[in-house]
């Protein structure tokens, strides 16, 4: 820091006479006229500026003028178009697949809402005529248990009718015991 400041005074008094020996003046000055348009030059950009607005005026005016009618007639055309109800995209978005099975939803959903009482008085018959199909199959089922239940007593009277010889041929079998009660043997061990 003291090296930088010792150059500095040496050095400061001779900045100072080199800037004033400069000249002050390092660029030439033009002398103008002092009358606007005093050179042909400025007569010819005026007159050119001048000839292009007069131009982009009448374009513009004979463009509003002469295209109102088609103007008129495109407006009530875009006015004439069906307007569908702007409805947000769910957050967060869907993948493709979940895109493609809401929009065929929604076009179901449109088609139901168009044929609306029709469908009712379909889907009424239908389930008129599914109720009796299942009145039916009920009572085959009830007819086929009463089957089931009937063979089924029957296997049992004829398991019963076997098991009574071998009862009575079991206690033939026992032998009596020490205190002079008859138990088998099997009841025993």
């Amino acid at each position: 820091m003291f090296s930088c400041r010792a150059a500095w005074q040496k050095c400061a008094p001779l900045a100072r006479k080199a800037a004033y020996r400069l000249p002050r003046d390092v660029v030439q000055r033009r002398p103008m006229s002092s009358t606007p348009g005093g050179s042909g030059e400025n007569i010819v950009y005026a007159l050119m500026c001048g000839g292009a607005f007069v131009g982009a005026v009448a374009y513009a005016y004979s463009t509003l003028s002469t295209d109102g009618a088609r103007f008129n007639d495109r407006i009530s055309e875009i006015n004439a178009r069906p307007k569908t109800e702007w409805v947000p995209k769910p957050w967060p978005p869907k993948t493709a697949e979940e895109e493609v099975a809401a929009e065929e939803a929604g076009q179901v959903e449109a088609a139901a809402e168009g044929e609306g009482e029709t469908v009712v008085e379909e889907v009424a018959e239908v389930v008129a005529e599914a109720a009796e199909e299942v009145a039916e199959a009920a009572e085959e089922v009830a007819e086929a248990a009463e089957e089931v239940e009937v063979e089924t007593v029957a296997e049992e009277v004829a398991n019963a009718a076997e098991a009574v010889p071998q009862a009575a041929a079991e206690p033939a079998a026992e032998e009596p015991d020490s205190n002079g009660s008859s138990w088998s043997t099997a009841a025993r061990h």
